[in-house]
């Protein structure tokens, strides 16, 4: 399973988790197989500070990740009806550190 969190910073797993796409310098993307994390990298988000964010080219970006799965504190409906046409399911949660996040997985 890959996971792409809205990432605040560079840190990886320990960054926090992103409030929103335009608000979050990165996202991190986590493979995690049979229970284990298997890879993890940081992929620079090119939609940070964009207010004029698409939603069709958010998926098409996310979708170059893998990702089965995307992590936010918040999101439009539109860009998460684009992604749950697009197979990529929608886990909406509170503040925290993505790593801590990723154990919920």
């Amino acid at each position: 399973m890959i996971i792409a969190f809205a990432s605040k910073n560079h840190l990886g797993l320990n960054s926090d988790i992103g409030s929103d796409i335009v608000n979050s310098e990165y996202i991190t993307v986590a493979e995690v197989e049979d229970g284990k994390l298997k890879k993890v990298k940081n992929v620079e988000n090119i939609f940070y500070n964009d207010q004029k964010l698409n939603a069709k080219d958010f998926v098409d970006f996310i979708s170059k990740t893998n990702a089965e799965i995307f992590v936010v504190m918040n999101i439009s409906e539109e860009i998460k009806a684009e992604l749950l046409k697009n197979n990529i399911s929608v886990k909406l949660v509170t503040l925290g550190r993505i790593a801590d996040i990723l154990k919920s997985f």
